[in-house]
């Protein structure tokens, strides 16, 4: 059956989607863009080629969060636009996020799905999405647990395979604190230390853009529209999507509509288009299509610090690739069995200096988003909730005081010279949480503002299928239909995710 496919945003998502669902001859498929659409390697801007540089803010949407950031003189200024101010770093690019990230390709546990199923999600099971994890990847690894004929190709940089020494220095350290060791962060064994799984090939970051809508450029049945801006969804009398209204007013007349515009964008453009709270709809005078309370609501992302050393600028050496290894561990500590609830991953940028940003990547604490306006160009007002919850102070400052005793040990000490931050006056509890507080900052993975659940649940915006409750012809897939935060970086997911939707889509009729 012909259909016509309007997919709103470019990202991690809206790539895989679109170019799956070209697949097919009989979709015709349009993606929208509000970033500019790279059409080629060639001229893609360096910095969104390069893996190797992350951080940068020349393709992004410029968000701030309302978080309140307790006064400071001087706190890590990697990936802070303005000191004070928490950003909401999103790609604003084909490729979305997957085109500016650090290529961090961490795969979702089995327990991160045993939480999913949990709230009610049962055809989300680790059994499940397993072979889609394995179809999205080409992996060297191979084995039970890895696809090796995916568009994404994955790579790890080893002992005798790129990993300098200072790198290696750091997983002997994580060793001789008590953290296992594994080759394959995305084995069956999760919890340690280990060389990082990429998306990266040659140097250049394996996007969406780059590893699927490349390959589906040529297809007579796929137009990417780059540089445009999604206002709205418009529908039928009985509550069926139709079309997709454009800032500019273009009308993009569909079958089927799906938004693929992140955590932060596709909560926003369901509430530009009278789906969300009551009270939202009301205050800006938008006609309601469908209330929803939890459009925007249930915001979680993984709140983040950056410990900071002065380091032998000539016993590290060359300074790329920046990021190759990162450390999974409880804050319990290394000889309990607690569960995997912080991330550790050193990097070096500049010369001198070595960053480890530590990560709560099992948080209690949650955000939200709104619109201001009915304008598409009006920012909307976004609360990442960052350490609101005290058990994530808590943890974190336990993880500060781990990640100090690996940085201080014999394998590192030819390296590491001394804390810059907190810095070595900061010792009580006390002391560190206001550290914490100051120099809070995020692994920019917002998840849950459009959840999966069950129809009439408060959280519940989409159903299993990604079907947005209450409407038809409209379904969400991306980051926002997480129901929760799985406890790795959110890319790899997300990508799975849009290829098991493609898949079923694709049968739908």
């Amino acid at each position: 059956m012909a259909r016509r496919i309007v997919v709103c945003g470019g990202g991690s998502a809206g790539g895989v989607l679109a170019a799956r669902l070209s697949e097919d001859p009989a979709n015709t498929v349009t993606l929208v863009e509000a970033g500019h659409d790279y059409r080629t390697p060639e001229e893609t801007a360096p910095e969104v080629l390069d893996a190797d540089q992350f951080g940068f803010t020349t393709h992004d949407w410029g968000y701030e969060s309302a978080d309140h950031v307790v006064d400071a003189d001087s706190i890590p200024m990697f990936g802070i636009v303005q000191q004070g101010i928490v950003p909401v770093l999103r790609g604003k690019v084909i490729g979305g996020s997957s085109s500016v990230n650090g290529a961090n390709a961490l795969r979702p546990t089995p327990g991160d799905f045993a939480r999913w199923t949990g709230l009610g999600n049962d055809r989300w099971s680790w059994d499940q999405v397993l072979p889609y994890l394995k179809k999205l990847e080409d992996d060297p690894v191979g084995g039970e647990l890895h696809g090796t004929q995916g568009p994404v190709h994955i790579e790890r940089f080893t002992e005798g395979n790129g990993l300098r020494p200072v790198m290696s220095a750091f997983l002997e350290a994580c060793a001789q604190a008590g953290h296992p060791i594994h080759q394959d962060l995305n084995g069956a064994r999760r919890r340690g230390a280990g060389p990082i799984p990429f998306n990266r090939k040659n140097g250049v970051r394996q996007s969406s853009a780059i590893a699927y809508l490349g390959p589906a450029r040529h297809r007579e049945n796929l137009t990417v529209l780059g540089g445009q801006t999604v206002d709205r969804v418009e529908f039928t009398e009985d509550g069926t999507a139709r079309a997709v209204i454009l800032a500019d007013g273009t009308i993009l007349e569909a079958d089927l509509v799906v938004l693929s515009a992140g955590a932060i964008g596709s909560p926003a453009i369901l509430m530009r288009s009278g789906i969300g709270p009551r009270r939202l709809l009301e205050e800006l005078s938008i006609p309601e299509i469908r209330p929803l309370e939890g459009v925007g609501r249930h915001l979680r992302d993984h709140p983040m610090v950056y410990l900071t050393y002065a380091v032998d600028e000539e016993a590290v050496g060359e300074l790329r690739p920046p990021l190759q290894t990162a450390l999974a561990f409880s804050s319990a500590g290394a000889g309990s069995d607690g569960e995997v609830d912080l991330h550790a991953l050193p990097f070096t940028m500049e010369p001198g200096v070595m960053l480890v940003p530590l990560a709560v990547v099992r948080p209690y604490s949650l955000g939200r988003v709104e619109i201001t306006s009915r304008a598409p160009e009006a920012d909307p007002s976004i609360r990442l909730g960052l350490f609101d919850h005290p058990d994530d102070v808590r943890r974190m400052v336990a993880g500060i005081r781990q990640v100090r005793e690996i940085m201080g040990s014999g394998p590192l000490e030819k390296y590491v010279r001394a804390e810059t931050w907190p810095g070595p006056e900061a010792t009580t509890d006390a002391d560190l949480t206001r550290a914490v507080l100051q120099g809070k900052n995020t692994y920019c993975h917002a998840v849950g503002t459009c959840a999966m659940g069950g129809e009439g649940t408060s959280a519940a915006v989409v159903d299993q299928a990604g079907k947005v409750h209450g409407v038809d012809a409209l379904y969400v897939v991306d980051a926002s239909t997480m129901p929760d935060i799985p406890a790795v970086p959110t890319n790899t997911t997300v990508m799975m995710m849009a290829e098991r939707w493609a898949d079923q889509l694709g049968h739908e009729d």
